[in-house]
Order: structure tokens, then sequence, then C-alpha cells
């Protein structure tokens, strides 16, 4: 049993973050696994996140910090990893993908005895007409397309970036650090839907404090010469075009093997990591995790949860047993001077989700409010009646945001009532927090509410 196992071939499609993660596990724990990985793109295990950063300052943060390890660095510790491939369709009959070699043209098969779909997502493409003379229009998925937006920003000087999420508002910083005169259009009627209102408020009021236009309510039906249509027979001025408007699951080559999608849209997957074609596993942006609140599988595609996926898969793939645990949905972005986090529940999604849950919205210094460097932070924390489940918390401020929200999912993990969070054992000290943090301050206020 073990020579054939430590004989096996495992077939990674797919390496920018789950990818590696998986071929670099795997290979620790069975170095004499043949390990292959097959990656469309030049480059393998880089930042997409760090990309708005880079295109903001590219001198501090150059290109190559984005790139954790190379190709050569992961051929040398004796993982084949081929770049410039694109992987067509999957046999599992025959247990062989089909590749294109994007260098020479040809076609071949590549054999597997367990393969690993780490396929990413896609941006969503703008679907409107374009006259001739429209603006050219960018997206800022990949590496490539960092490179190709860069000198766009530099020659551009007016922007319209399609969408409040994540990315558009971190786009929408860089813009605006560039000098250019930006405009933000969200076809909901405000930003950040699933924060509470109160703390979307605070960063639309520091996007339109910072020079940038914020439409929202705002639906785009065309673009034409030096500009964006909207409903209604508005338009906004624009030498370039940044579409992030959302991603989505690829799951095109999942869908070749009769791998099955999930109620997300992307691809169904067990604790294992394992999807329903046996020997197939799937990790990162194009799989599901499940929601350890809500119970249900939800989809995240985000770095670190990629980075957990592939940690897992590696590990089954080479013969170990290890689960993934499941996630909170917690997350962080930056725009200007503020951080945005969140992670579980939000009130609106809590209640979808069947619970009868309550918020409570608090105002808090992050640390002694005499002390430099200490502002105000807008913390929003939803539980369920009767029991003090925490099921969600958000946070938005200059300060202290990033801790207060892990402390709340660390909570959450740990299966913490709202009564334990008043008695959390936290470090105060005047220059770091307060005499109450923020934390301990919210579970009063839930407290009495429940």
């Amino acid at each position: 049993m073990m020579a054939n196992a430590m004989a096996e071939r495992l077939l990674i499609v797919g390496g920018v973050a789950a990818g590696t993660k998986a071929a670099a596990t795997a290979h620790r724990r069975n170095p004499q696994a043949q390990i292959v990985l097959l990656q469309e793109e030049a480059e393998i295990s880089y930042s997409a996140c760090g990309m708005p950063y880079h295109l903001a300052d590219a001198q501090r943060i150059s290109r190559g910090k984005l790139i954790a390890r190379t190709p050569q660095a992961f051929v040398d510790e004796g993982v084949d990893v081929r770049t410039g491939m694109r992987v067509l369709s999957v046999d599992t009959a025959t247990r062989r993908v089909r590749v294109l070699d994007l260098v020479n043209g040809q076609e071949h098969d590549e054999p597997f005895d367990q393969l690993l779909l780490a396929t990413g997502a896609q941006a969503r493409r703008l679907n409107v007409p374009l006259s001739a003379s429209a603006p050219p229009v960018y997206y800022l998925r990949t590496l490539h397309d960092a490179d190709a937006l860069r000198p766009a920003l530099l020659a551009g000087r007016r922007v319209v970036v399609l969408g409040g999420g994540y990315i558009g508002m971190e786009m929408a910083e860089t813009c605006a650090r560039l000098g250019m005169h930006v405009t933000l259009v969200e076809m909901l009627p405000r930003l950040l839907p699933g924060f509470a209102a109160a703390l979307a408020e605070v960063v639309d009021t520091t996007l339109r404090a910072h020079g940038v236009a914020v439409h929202t309510d705002s639906q785009v039906v065309g673009l034409d010469a030096g500009q964006v249509l909207l409903r209604g027979g508005g338009a906004v001025a624009a030498d370039l075009v940044i579409a992030a408007t959302g991603v989505q699951p690829h799951t095109a080559l999942a869908q070749t093997a009769a791998v099955a999608l999930g109620r997300t849209g992307a691809i169904a997957v067990n604790n294992r990591m394992q999807t329903n074609v046996p020997g197939v596993y799937a990790a990162g942006d194009c799989a599901e995790s499940l929601h350890r609140i809500s119970g249900q599988a939800c989809w995240l595609p985000l770095g670190d949860v990629a980075n957990r996926h592939g940690r897992v898969a590696g590990t089954n793939m080479a013969g170990g047993d290890m689960q993934f645990p499941g996630v909170l949905g917690t997350a962080i972005f930056k725009v200007f001077d503020l951080a945005v986090a969140r992670t579980g529940l939000g009130q609106d999604e809590a209640t979808l989700a069947g619970f009868d849950a309550v918020s409570a919205h608090i105002q808090a210094p992050s640390r002694a409010r005499y002390m430099a460097g200490s502002a105000t932070l807008h913390v929003s924390v939803t539980a369920e009646r009767g029991t003090g489940r925490i099921l969600g918390a958000q946070a938005v401020g200059a300060d202290a945001v990033d801790k207060t929200i892990d402390t709340f999912a660390a909570a959450m993990w740990g299966e913490l009532a709202t009564t334990d969070l008043p008695d959390l054992d936290l470090a105060y000290a005047p220059p770091f927090a307060p005499v109450l943090a923020p934390v301990q301050v919210a579970g009063e206020v839930l407290n009495k509410l429940i």
C-alpha cells in the first residue's frame, strides 16, 4: 500500500495560492511523489491582494516583491512546475487531462492518479454596449492585468471605477493617490451592503473627503467616446474604466469532468477538499467552504482561505488525513486612512440564515483618548437572542480595527457568548488600548439588548 501511494502522480491545475500551497504540502509529506503543477500564467505563487498597492507605488512595492516563489524554486525542490499550460478538459475515465502548450501551440495529454483543481476565480466581464471610441476597460485579477493597467494609470487623468467592493475601493484609493480624478460607480443603493449602514456611511464619507466622486444606485448602460453612460441619461467623463464588479468561480474545467457545483456556483467539496468524483480535489477560489456560523456552504474567494484549502488538499493527496474546519468569513481591506473589516454574519445575513438576531452598534476609542494615534472605532456586533451566541462583528476606523475583528473571530471560533466578552483578559496600557476595549464595551451593550 505504501509503495503504491509513493508512486502516485499528483496533478495540480492552477498555481497562484491553493495550488502552490498544495504542491509544497504534498511534497513535504511525501517527497517521493511525482507532483506536476500546470499553470496558464507565466508566474506562480504571487500576491494578487498586493496588486493595488504595487500600482499605487511601484518603486516601493515592486512587481517582484509580489512573487513569493518562482517556478524554478519549486523545480529545484522536486516539484515539476510548468507554466504557459492551459488545461482544456479532464477525462476521469482514463485519468488524463488535455493540455494546450501556449508557447508552441501543441496539445498533449497528462496522466494523473489524483487531481487537484485550483483554477481560481475570474473577473466578471462588463456586459454593456461599447462604441468604437469608448474608453478602454481594464480588470485586475492577475499580474498580467496589473502589467496592462499600470501604463494606463500613468497616462490617464480621469478614471471611472465600476463596483464598490474591496477591489473597487482599493483601486479608487490607488488612482486618487496617483493624482487622478476618480469616480466610483456602484449599482446598489449604498456602498458595502454586507456591512451595517452606519459603518458603510463612514466609508462613503471618507471616500468623498479624499476627492472621490461616489455615485450609488447608478447602473452603467454603455460606454461611449470619453464617457460612461448611466441609466437615466447621466454620464461620467472617463479616460479609462476599471471594472471591479466582482468575480465568479472558474469552473469550466470542472464541468468537463462532471464535477458537481454547489449552491454558490463554486465546486462542492467535503471537509477533505474532495469533490464528488473519486480522486479529484478542489481548493481555493473555485471551491466552496463550510461557514461555521450558518452551517451552510459559502464561497469566499480570499487568499488566506485558498492557502488553508491548499494545505488540506495537499496533505490528503499525499496520503494524510486532514479536515478543513470551515470559515467565518473574516476579511479586511483599506480605504485611505480607514481599515474596514468583518467576521461572521451581519444582521440581515443572520436573519436569512434563520437566527433570531440582534445587533449593537457602538463607537469607542482605539486607545486612551488622550494618547496620540487614538481614533474612533465604529463597531457593529450581531448575536443570537436567548443564547447570546456571537454571530458576527464588523468594524471601521483608523486604528486597531484588525485586532478588534481578530479578537471577535477568535471568540467566535472558540464559541464564546456575549456574556464572556466583558470579562476577557485583554492587554491594557494607554498607548495601546482603552481601559475597556471595544470588544468588551460591545459585549456589555449586547448583553443589555439580549
